[in-house]
């Protein structure tokens, strides 16, 4: 079956209606309170009146409400977005075309980044020209689904000014809601704010159909607890006399809620007790439905009966099309009623239900019958047909509930669901069950003979075993999947590739791994999987880093980089900067590492991804620590480690060995011993053999040595270099040796001492990095002094870093007290585009320069100072007289103070030039980031961030509103370093051969200026490259029509000889 595309439930969009609703005045004005924060949490259990009350508040707000009930079915991410769109759509017509465009673009990609959509749908929020609601009532039926939490925190951060949310859960849910109080941005309704009191008891049932003593009221009040559910229960015994005097004793609570459902049920007539038991079957009813599954006709007449006496359910629209909902608790009680009393009938109208709605497309409702029939082979059927596309459309939720509803002997029945089931418990590090749900999908395409499915199996097998460490199973089963597939089978041969490549990797077969890697990237790149070739391109750097070619990783991850901007996606891009900081980190370039892990850090928290976060915030801390910033060092270290020591013990044992190590250069070697403790007991716990037996021994080692213990840190460092060097564990390896050769010099052996380091020394060659022992050699200077002395070439060289290393903390020092300290006032100067300037957050308006001269000379000065007054006086009032030059200049100058503050221009020796403001001024910015990019190769991840920077920051040309010739020449120049962004950008493209995108920025830059031959060269080449040969001669061309109209000469020789190359012959 074709799968349809997804279609909204419009009943869940209206705003619910309720016969005898009573209006509570006191709780719609703490929720309209609310309406100032971004928040309101209507909060208690099943029963308690939230949706009565969200339904009071909406029909009373004095602002538009947007409705969605949600339940179960929406549980999956791009669902629950659908819905949250339609609801403000269904208010705004017209509202949410994009992102929905946004949402269907990323399909089954939303798993991997459940904000990616979220900065769309804020700013289809900001063009509504009111302020609205939104709300999701039952949001706990969404609890746990996969992205919603990270989504609707992401959401909660961002949400405009103009959208209020609102959301009843039976729970609290998971949204941030300390920082949100803090922040003053929540306001919560509990089950205490929702209890009816006694008088609103009496004012509820005198609106219905009853009558009530102020006794009885305070009777139904105490017995219920104020639970609106119970008192309705309670108050509907009055319509039996015999049953009224038993208010006093009846006592009305969840607990006792099916007996109490029971007596209401026993009071109804006979054709009302039989409709409310079999309508219960459907999850939402209407007259249609019920005509067509439950054959009753007289269906629109009983629904409307069931309504007019207040049995628990809901409406939704008028009319024949209106639909109807009983509340949770009530549909659960009939439905087990109905499923004890007759299960025959039970059965069969759940089958009836279940090909109705296959017949119609409604596959989720379809497969809900099935299951409750307990008919498995109809639902394996038709879960079979639709588990790839839903899979595909990131519809898990959905698929992880149904592979649970199934018996465990009928998974065999449905491969295609156990196979996706195990993917997605894959992702969520739940290996026991994926391997469970594997072996199901095993059998079952084993049961068909489809070997392309058994060779997936194999991979996926393969994959569980790599994350737990069984490289040789990962090998074995890879194997066994190549072999099932054959060539045409791109996509699993490259998966296949990339598995067996990670585990040689993980073995030490470094060189295989690689090998293996790039066969399984050229078969991606073949395919045309952006999100695979990123993937596979960090994975190659990973392996490239272990063999030493740090900068062939770095190139490898400059790409990734440029791929992970372009899809957008939150946390694989922090992932990539996390990597590629960590990279520039083993080369020693601090500065360009941490301005990654910073942004990666933000990126990471963009996708409320707690992993990511942790481990860059422990990288972070690594760079301030290896310089003595202890104090900023250690909050990060600590945030790591909440964020870690469950989910991720390795990075928790780390932590403490890394804080230890500050411990010890502090010379607290007390407590470095102390945390070394506690990470070998943690060690030890979860069973880290590598880390307790290599990195912890040596860090102790060393602790030991240098408290006095030489001997006893001695040998603890002499077993760690032997397992690491059994291990082949290079990176600790090249550290230990040079730690040992430290408390080798350290108990007198000086001859033992130069051997380790050495030994260290060759080890570091071949990892491509000493940055280890730049880092320890600040500690050890009396080693590298007894290296230098012994010839070892590398000391001399690392002895040099030391001190530039220095030069960076202290550096970073400076501008962390620099940051405390703070400044008197701070001026935003914009010259490109228009001239502007931002006073301490204020922006200057023209009023308050009084005259444009003011603002021109402000421009001029900050540019060309510091200038005696006749120079400037020369250029702004050359006919005056050198009187009327002074008065001029000083009451011009005068404006400029009165704008921006007395401090703005200062006078030093008769020269003017700007004040010590703390000033940023775009001009600067954008020629900084133009000459630092014109030093770095393309391929570098931060050329093009620089020249995108570059292109971002010119917003047009510098100071147009002037015309005087003075900024003529600073304009001409700006512009033609504009032009160079624009091409360098495309340059980068080139280096990736991204050639369209290459064109597309070139193209950009012809429309700056349309001669230049250098780039009608590069377009030349790119369609050359991108074997689009006529399209590269008709570029000849069009350049060679250009400079024949505009300055009647011929393209030059160089232009020529390209189009010769291109075309193999002469142009005409």
């Amino acid at each position: 079956m074709v799968v349809p595309e997804f279609t909204l439930v419009r009943s869940k969009l209206l705003v619910p209606s309720f016969s005898g609703l009573l209006h509570r005045p006191w709780v719609c004005q703490i929720v309209e309170q609310g309406l100032e924060c971004k928040l309101t949490l209507v909060s208690a259990p099943a029963g308690y009146g939230k949706t009565s009350a969200l339904v009071d508040f909406a029909q009373h707000s004095p602002v538009p409400v947007c409705w969605y009930t949600a339940d179960e079915r929406d549980r999956d991410l791009s669902v629950f977005i659908e819905y949250l769109v339609g609801a403000i759509g269904e208010r705004f017509r017209g509202f949410g075309g994009r992102s929905r465009a946004a949402l269907a673009s990323l399909g089954g990609d939303l798993f991997h980044d459940p904000t990616a959509i979220v900065g769309e749908l804020v700013n289809e929020m900001l063009e509504i020209d009111t302020s609205f609601v939104v709300v999701v009532d039952n949001y706990d039926g969404l609890d746990g689904g996969f992205g919603i939490r990270t989504f609707v925190r992401r959401l909660l951060e961002i949400l405009p000014f103009n959208c209020h949310l609102m959301l009843g859960s039976r729970v609290l849910p998971d949204v941030p809601v300390a920082h949100l109080v803090a922040k003053r941005q929540l306001v919560g309704l509990t089950a205490r704010d929702l209890r009816f009191a006694p008088q609103e008891i009496r004012d509820l049932l005198r609106s219905s159909w009853a009558e009530v003593s102020e006794s009885q009221a305070e009777a139904i009040a105490a017995n219920s607890e104020g639970w609106i559910t119970g008192v309705l229960l309670l108050a509907d015994m009055l319509r039996d006399e015999s049953k009224a005097a038993l208010l006093d004793e009846e006592k009305a609570t969840a607990e006792t809620y099916g007996y109490l459902a029971s007596e209401v049920l026993n009071r109804q007539p006979p054709d009302i007790q039989y409709f409310l038991c079999v309508s219960a079957v459907l999850r939402e009813m209407s007259s249609r439905l019920c005509r067509q599954v439950l054959q009753i006709r007289e269906s629109l007449a009983l629904l409307a009966e069931v309504e007019r006496r207040s049995l628990f359910v809901t409406r939704f629209g008028r009319g024949a099309a209106a639909t109807y909902r009983y509340h949770n608790l009530f549909r659960d009680f009939l439905h087990e009623q109905l499923r004890q009393r007759d299960p025959a009938r039970y059965t069969e109208l759940h089958l009836r239900a279940a090909k109705r709605f296959e017949r119609d497309d409604g596959v989720e409702e379809a497969v809900y019958h099935y299951l409750a029939a307990e008919d498995y082979p109809g639902a394996t059927t038709l879960v079979e047909r639709v588990a790839m596309e839903w899979f595909t459309r990131g519809r898990v939720e959905t698929l992880l509930r149904w592979a649970e509803a199934l018996p465990g002997e009928v998974g065999a029945q449905a491969p295609w669901l156990m196979f996706y089931q195990s993917r997605v418990l894959t992702d969520r590090y739940d290996y026991e069950r994926a391997q469970q749900a594997l072996a199901h999908a095993e059998a079952g395409f084993a049961a068909r003979g489809d070997m392309v499915c058994l060779a997936r199996v194999h991979n996926q097998r393969a994959t569980l075993a790599l994350f737990e460490g069984r490289y040789e199973d990962t090998i074995v089963e890879v194997q066994t999947a190549l072999d099932m597939l054959d060539q045409d089978e791109v996509m699993e041969r490259a998966e296949a590739q990339r598995l067996i490549g990670l585990a040689y990797v993980e073995i030490g077969r470094l060189a295989e791994g690689v090998a293996k890697l790039q066969e399984a990237l050229a078969l991606f790149r073949k395919v045309g999987s952006p999100y695979d070739v990123a993937n596979l391109l960090q994975d190659m750097a990973h392996a490239l880093t272990g063999l030493g070619s740090l900068d062939e990783a770095a190139f490898h991850l400059n790409e990734a980089l440029a791929i992970r901007r372009r899809l957008g996606a939150s946390v694989p891009l922090a992932g990539v900067l996390n990597n590629l900081g960590y990279l520039h980190y083993l080369r020693g370039e601090y500065r360009e590492a941490l301005a990654l892990y910073e942004e990666g850090l933000a990126a990471a928290r963009r996708g409320d991804d707690l992993r990511y976060q942790a481990y860059i915030s422990v990288g972070m801390a690594d760079v301030h620590r290896d310089v003595g910033n202890y104090a900023r060092a250690e909050p990060l270290y600590n945030a790591g480690w909440q964020m870690s020591w469950e989910s991720e013990p390795g990075l928790a044992v780390y932590i403490l060995a890394a804080q230890a190590d500050m411990c010890r250069w502090r010379g607290d070697h007390a407590q470095a011993l102390v945390l070394l403790g506690q990470a070998r007991q943690l060690a030890e716990e979860k069973g880290l053999d590598f880390e307790g037996s290599g990195p912890l021994p040596v860090a102790e080692g060393v602790a030991l040595a240098e408290s006095g213990e030489v001997e006893a840190g001695l040998r603890l460092l002499s077993d760690a270099v032997r397992f690491l060097e059994q291990r082949q564990a290079k990176r600790e390896l090249a550290r230990a040796r040079f730690l040992l050769a430290k408390i080798c010099l350290l108990a007198g052996d000086r001859p033992h001492a130069v051997a380790e380091l050495r030994r260290a020394m060759d080890v570091a060659d071949e990892i491509g990095t000493h940055q280890f022992a730049v880092v320890e050699g600040q500690h050890a200077e009396d080693l590298l002094g007894l290296g230098v002395a012994g010839g070892i070439a590398d000391c001399r060289a690392i002895a040099e870093r030391v001190q530039q290393l220095n030069v960076f903390g202290e550096e970073q020092e400076q501008a962390g007290a620099e940051v405390k300290e703070g400044t008197v006032s701070r001026l935003e100067i914009y010259a490109l585009g228009g001239g502007r300037v931002v006073y301490d957050g204020h922006t200057v308006a023209s009023s308050e320069w009084q005259a444009a001269m003011a603002k021109e000379l402000f421009f001029y000065i900050l540019l060309h100072g510091p200038l005696e007054r006749d120079v400037i006086g020369s250029v702004f009032w050359p006919d005056l007289s050198a009187k009327k030059t002074t008065d001029s200049f000083h009451t011009t100058l005068y404006r400029v103070r009165r704008a921006l503050g007395a401090e703005a221009v200062v006078v030093e020796e008769g020269r003017y030039r700007l004040g010590d403001v703390d000033c940023w001024f775009d001009v600067e910015e954008f020629e900084a980031s133009v000459e630092r990019a014109r030093l770095l190769p393309p391929h570098d991840w931060r050329t093009e961030d620089l020249w995108r920077r570059a292109v971002a920051l010119y917003r047009g040309d510098f100071l147009p509103e002037v015309g005087r010739v003075w900024c003529v020449p600073k304009r001409e120049a700006l512009r033609e370093m504009y032009l160079e962004a624009l091409v360098g950008v495309g340059r980068c493209h080139e280096a990736r051969r991204e050639f369209e995108g290459a064109i597309d920025w070139h193209r950009r830059g012809l429309e700056v200026d349309e001669l230049r031959e250098d780039v009608h060269r590069r377009i030349m080449h790119c369609y050359a490259e991108a074997g689009r040969r006529s399209e590269a001669l008709t570029q000849y061309h069009h350049c060679q029509e250009i400079l024949r109209r505009e300055l009647d000469i011929e393209p030059s020789l160089e232009t020529k000889g390209l189009y010769e190359r291109i075309a193999g012959k002469r142009p005409d």
